[in-house]
């Protein structure tokens, strides 16, 4: 039989950090072991359940690359859960318990007092078929538990952990039907994953405790439980359980503060596992019969967002100039830079695809784009920073700015939106129109930041930033004219 494994989000919420990490590693383990992945959505909390957080993990779980070959839900499934707890009553292996929420309470409360483990104490396994009755039709409402065998050592291996072992008397009986009539979580993935034919079983470690009542219930339907891994927690860059002060946010999020598909599936595939060779940088696609069950750390997993930045940056700067446009115009619209006057603008598109060019070095994440060059998209300079307020100030500036205006305008030269050339070219013409300017007024004894501040404090209204040259190929011959002039005009002021 393939390798079958499954993915089971609950609709409570988005899809954070961790468990998108559980449904990586099971679809990565899926494939490079020639098999087949379940989703599974497991929707039987009423109360918790939204359709609007399965379709958002839907779409993440799109987004994020992940593929999947079958899809349930558990809400279709209610009557097969029903059944199967039918099933275990009439074979003695489950019984009704009436015992009420107040009475289960203080038992807690008592064991608690004592110093003792909370177990459930049987209270309701002997009643007699008589009593049964008569509580059913007075309209006591009941519970079905399953009945676990005392004094019983129940183990198994973990792929990642090894042996794991635990004392039934530890657990008691516990509640497969609930009161309501829906099922626990533990008898629904039981009856799933066996239904389902999953063969290996990769969670996270919280559910390790769950093990040991679903291989009880294994046993109950004649069935060998599947090959379990437990992923270890991720943590924070302190060591702390993984919270939003940490970054710790739903995919969605990530992906709306410009973090690429291909970096968050990348980072998440580092969180607790690596290729044998050591590379960090990859796509997901690439990893194929790399990835290894027995290759994933029990250590706790550190989530660090330097770390993931810096990869998002590394994505940013492998992807094509055009892929990075369209990922970039939500980002541009949202700051008014697109809009319905310019989208279809020859020029804007070209000052647009020359930005990214010039500014993907400097971008970790695709929302700070705006800010980068926003001013470049303006008809005129921003309002002057303090420090290019301060070189501007320069008794030379004038002159600087002047020199350079004049040489940029009686050139013959056209730079930037007027015709189709390479941002190479317009780069090196500008870059000798600036040597040329540079040489005159280096005669005058007026050289280095004297020199080459003004001209960007003119260009940019900031003292730092791209080379200058970079700067007059996006805006062009015309633009870069104009603001020289408002440069010119402010001093005058």
């Amino acid at each position: 039989m393939k390798p079958r494994l499954r993915f089971a989000p609950s609709p409570t919420g988005g899809l954070h950090i961790g468990t998108a990490r559980t449904a990586l590693f099971n679809m990565l383990a899926s494939k490079s072991m020639g098999g087949e992945l379940i989703l599974r959505i497991e929707d039987t909390d009423i109360t918790r359940s939204d359709q609007k957080y399965e379709k958002s993990i839907i779409d993440d779980l799109k987004w994020l690359g992940i593929e999947w070959d079958e899809f349930y839900r558990q809400k279709d499934r209610l009557d097969i859960y029903l059944k199967s707890a039918e099933d275990l009553l009439k074979s003695g292996k489950a019984y009704r318990c009436f015992c009420t929420p107040e009475r289960l309470e203080k038992l807690k409360a008592d064991q608690y007092a004592k110093g003792q483990d909370s177990v459930y104490d049987s209270h309701c396994r002997d009643l007699d078929d008589g009593d049964i009755e008569e509580k059913i039709k007075s309209g006591e409402s009941y519970a079905i538990r399953f009945i676990v065998e005392k004094g019983r050592k129940i183990e198994f291996n973990d792929l990642i952990r090894a042996r794991i072992s635990f004392k039934s008397d530890l657990i008691g009986d516990f509640i497969i039907i609930k009161s309501d009539g829906t099922p626990s979580y533990n008898f629904a993935v039981v009856i799933d994953d066996s239904d389902m034919k999953i063969s290996h079983i990769i969670r996270g470690e919280d559910h390790i405790s769950n093990t040991a009542r679903q291989i009880l219930l294994y046993e109950s339907l004649g069935a060998a439980p599947p090959l379990f891994a437990h992923l270890s927690m991720i943590m924070g860059s302190d060591g702390s359980k993984l919270s939003k002060r940490h970054g710790s946010a739903t995919i969605g999020q990530f992906k709306e503060a410009g973090y690429l598909q291909e970096t968050m599936a990348n980072y998440l595939s580092l969180l607790s596992w690596a290729p044998r060779d050591g590379e960090e940088v990859f796509k997901i696609g690439d990893i194929g019969p790399l990835f290894k069950i027995e290759d994933i750390s029990k250590s706790p997993a550190v989530f660090d967002m330097d770390k993931l930045n810096w990869l998002n940056g590394k994505h940013i700067r492998e992807t094509n100039t055009e892929k990075l446009k369209t990922l970039l115009l939500p980002y541009l619209k949202e700051e008014k830079i697109l809009s319905d006057s310019n989208c279809n603008d020859p020029v804007f598109e070209k000052k647009l695809l020359r930005s990214i060019e010039v500014f993907r070095d400097k971008l970790k994440v695709l929302k700070d784009f705006p800010a980068l060059v926003k001013g470049l998209f303006a008809s005129e300079a921003a309002a002057y920073s303090s420090e290019s307020r301060q070189a501007l100030k320069e008794e030379t500036s004038e002159r600087v700015i002047s020199v350079f205006l004049e040489m940029l305008s009686n050139s013959e030269l056209i730079i930037g939106e007027d015709k189709d050339t390479a941002i190479e070219e317009d780069e090196k013409i500008a870059g000798e129109l600036i040597k040329s300017a540079a040489n005159k007024l280096k005669a005058e004894g007026i050289k280095g930041k004297y020199l080459y501040m003004p001209i960007r404090a003119a260009l940019t209204g900031e003292p730092h930033g791209p080379e200058i040259p970079k700067i007059i190929s996006i805006l062009g011959k015309n633009n870069c004219i104009q603001r020289l002039k408002q440069t010119l005009e402010y001093l005058k002021q």
